[in-house]
């Protein structure tokens, strides 16, 4: 089919929800993908980060196999080898007691608020708010009201925060990296301020990372970057390497707050996506992570040779995860469709800020072609 035939269909039978570019691709290798026409563009924005693992890696498309072969999803009405084996995989060498799967963000947060409602009824906490750390949309989290639990969001402001933090709160959800606000990352004395207050309060605290990526700052979770600990991490993006999978992890007495009562069979997640997950967890810890270390700052230190341009307000971020903030007369989507006429797939998010998430597969002579496009582009702009 031709890619005027896609379109037509799509735009006659598809609800669209997400502006689509003037692409259509059929395949992927390596860290490139292929349009109708077969040509091929280097891939920075893997899936928006979904795709750490690159096109048609070798070992995941064996596992995926193999176990569709054997099936690829059984109720959880039955013990499962493979949840067994992520649960452990993903607890193993942590402060967290215990995993649960499921298959979206939004999953993530009915589990967390049905966790904190069990939780404070068994410690006969009588605290029922709800403190949301962030500059991001919070309607998200309105779910929590099902949980007759009360709302606050707050910026990432000391001021703000020691005003909200009263004795009512009992728990905090923080958002280290805003990835979908420009990739705002939240400053190191905030983060180790408000989590000494939560302390000494008591005060649950959880990690919202489902937007940033596991491994994708270099570390397991984004938090590890603070070297503090939270009660509860929610993860998603990357977790199944382009398959749907989130999972929430708990430690301590929270960790075992739900149980077969609840009957949160919505949750259930197929034994391929737990397949994915548990390859990109072994290989994170089997090296990769460090991989991603280096990539990142080989990839920031080409990056920052572009900040000398006056239409660069800040190139910003941390692992395989940046983002270049443009000033008002130089639209990122402008800079977007150059670089794709280049060969070359960048994203945009809030800011006017051009977002890079390549997968963790890539190399350093594709990121200098990458960036050294980019360098030429921007060589060119006169403003």
């Amino acid at each position: 089919m031709d890619f005027s035939q896609i379109k037509e269909i799509d735009n006659r039978y598809s609800i669209i929800t997400y502006p689509r570019h003037n692409l259509c691709f059929c395949r992927g290798e390596g860290n490139y993908l292929y349009d109708t026409n077969d040509r091929a563009y280097l891939d920075f924005v893997a899936d928006l980060g979904e795709n750490c693992l690159g096109y048609k890696d070798i070992m995941l498309t064996e596992a995926i196999k193999e176990q569709s072969e054997k099936f690829i999803g059984c109720s959880n009405l039955y013990y499962n080898e493979l949840h067994s084996l992520l649960a452990q995989t993903l607890c193993e060498g942590t402060a967290f007691s215990k995993a649960c799967f499921c298959n979206s963000i939004f999953d993530t947060h009915i589990i967390v608020g049905t966790m904190i409602r069990k939780y404070r009824a068994e410690a006969k906490d009588t605290r029922n708010t709800i403190l949301i750390v962030t500059e991001a949309s919070s309607s998200r989290y309105e779910l929590f009201k099902n949980e007759n639990l009360n709302i606050i969001v707050v910026k990432p402001d000391p001021k703000e925060f020691k005003k909200a933090l009263t004795d009512d709160v009992c728990a905090v959800i923080f958002t280290p990296i805003e990835v979908e606000r420009g990739l705002k990352i939240t400053q190191y004395e905030f983060i180790i301020s408000s989590y000494a207050m939560c302390k000494s309060q008591d005060t649950l605290i959880i990690y919202d990372e489902t937007g940033i990526g596991i491994g994708r700052t270099g570390t397991m979770f984004a938090y590890e970057q603070y070297g503090i600990q939270p009660d509860i991490v929610m993860i998603a993006r990357g977790l199944g390497a382009g398959i749907p999978i989130a999972a929430v992890l708990a430690r301590g007495e929270i960790s075992s707050s739900l149980s077969p009562s609840d009957r949160i069979s919505a949750f259930r997640i197929s034994s391929l996506a737990c397949t994915a997950a548990i390859m990109v967890v072994e290989r994170l810890k089997a090296g990769l992570l460090t991989e991603v270390q280096a990539k990142g700052e080989y990839l920031m230190s080409k990056l920052s040779k572009l900040k000398k341009h006056n239409f660069i307000t800040d190139i910003r971020g941390i692992g395989l995860l940046i983002g270049i903030e443009l000033t008002p007369n130089l639209k990122a989507a402008k800079v977007i469709g150059q670089m794709e006429s280049l060969g070359f797939l960048l994203d945009q998010t809030d800011h006017n800020t051009l977002r890079i998430t390549p997968s963790f597969t890539i190399s350093d002579e594709e990121t200098d072609k990458m960036t050294d496009a980019l360098a030429n582009l921007f060589a060119q702009t006169n403003l």
